[in-house]
């Protein structure tokens, strides 16, 4: 049995790649283990590899034993160690052959958990390194709108909340997604996956753009609405380098690989700059701005654009402008070249003010953010909105009780007095 085992641990420990103290302590377990199922006791036993496998079984030394399993008598102990006393424990050399059947297969049990054990745990530290990346996989099971993906050694979850609505995945489908996350599953490591996180484009521009990939174009921002429309800026330190053309590429090539990975999902490539009108000039790309208002201060702007190009600037459903204001970071507004007035500037950017002094959200450590953004939608948008609101709209919205409502409204109303008065 000896042999058999030692030959079995040195190749197991040379396919797996299992630190070979991992395996003498599974093997020291199973033989210990054996040992209590054959003789009815659990000993300290001790391996020994070198040329051949050596088992040490630990005993205390008494005057005279009365359990051959765990004691070993003084004159015994000395003809082994010759200062041995009383109390001692003495390693007694063994040969487990005598455990038979039970011994083996209880052994290469424990064994081959140990090697589950490690093996689970490699894939796991393996799989965690591709945290951030793309990965590929085949479309398994959908289960409750969430897909499952085979990704070979793992299982991939594309949740439903991280799903582009309109994308819609057959079982064998093919699949490339943002390895989002990486956890300890009852069957091993499971793989949480997205296809809308905005570093899914990120990578995807990194695998199409050389550039991108080598880190002479910079992605520095991206704004996306999943499945509508992305908008990504580049810059680059290198002035021999069109950050935007390199990630066109060549009539768009490299563009219209990316669009297809995205299923068509429209791609505007914008390029960064200092100066907001070049930077805002870039975002609304190919339609020109014809006149400007800014207000640097407070990163608001007004532009004007050809009447006739109007809705294309501000989108369908104002999408295309949501993504410019989230990746300027300014608050941006359009009008059509007709109406730019001075009277129509004054007019929004007091409006604008207003909008800063009373904004609903000065509420916001006493309504949750996400609660705020209802209130908006019903058309409360300031923080004299809220005053004016109807009790029983605000119960609706934040399912609070009459008296809640009430003392939220006269919290509102002394933050715009003390707006007014300048404090």
């Amino acid at each position: 049995m000896g042999n058999e085992i030692l030959q079995m641990l040195q190749q197991v420990e040379k396919l797996k790649n299992i630190d070979e103290k991992e395996l003498i302590d599974a093997f020291e377990r199973g033989i210990t283990s054996a040992a209590k199922k054959v003789y009815g006791v659990k000993p300290e036993i001790r391996v020994e590899f070198g040329e051949e496998l050596k088992f040490f079984w630990k005993k205390t030394v008494v005057e005279k034993a009365s359990n051959d399993f765990t004691e070993i008598s003084l004159s015994a102990a000395k003809e082994l160690k010759n200062d041995a006393v009383l109390g001692d424990i003495i390693e007694v050399l063994f040969y487990p052959k005598e455990f038979g059947r039970i011994a083996a297969q209880t052994t290469k049990q424990v064994i081959t958990q140990k090697i589950r054990e490690v093996e689970k745990e490699q894939i796991f530290l393996e799989t965690k390194n591709k945290e951030g990346e793309i990965v590929t996989g085949t479309v398994h099971t959908i289960e409750r709108g969430d897909v499952i993906v085979d990704l070979g050694a793992v299982e991939g979850v594309l949740k439903v909340r991280e799903q582009v609505a309109h994308e819609k995945y057959r079982i064998g489908d093919r699949i490339r997604a943002l390895a989002l996350k990486v956890t300890r599953g009852k069957e091993g490591a499971i793989m949480e996956l997205s296809r809308t996180h905005p570093n899914f484009i990120k990578r995807v521009f990194a695998q199409e753009v050389t550039e991108v990939d080598q880190g002479t174009v910079e992605i520095k921002y991206i704004a996306r609405e999943p499945g509508v429309k992305t908008k990504v800026v580049v810059a680059t330190n290198d002035s021999h380098i069109d950050p935007v053309g390199a990630c066109i590429g060549v009539k768009g090539s490299r563009i219209q690989t990316i669009i297809r990975e995205l299923h068509g999902e429209k791609v505007d490539v914008v390029l960064y700059d200092e100066d907001i009108k070049k930077y805002l000039q870039s975002a609304i790309a190919p339609i020109e701005i014809k006149d400007i208002y800014i207000d640097q201060e407070n990163h608001y702007t007004i532009i004007a654009v050809p009447d006739e190009q109007f809705s294309q600037v501000i989108g369908k459903n104002g999408i295309n402008m949501r993504l410019v204001a989230k990746i300027t970071k300014w608050k941006v507004s359009v009008l059509r070249l007709s109406e730019f007035t001075k009277e129509k500037i004054e007019e929004m950017k007091g409006n604008f003010k207003d909008q800063v002094a009373y904004d609903l959200f000065k509420l916001g450590d006493d309504i949750p953010v996400k609660l705020l953004k209802e209130l908006k939608k019903t058309g409360i948008k300031n923080l004299k909105d809220f005053v004016h609101a109807g009790t029983p709209d605000i119960i609706n919205v934040l399912g609070c009780d009459e008296e809640a409502a009430e003392k939220l409204k006269e919290k509102a109303q002394a933050l715009i007095e003390k707006e007014e008065q300048g404090e």
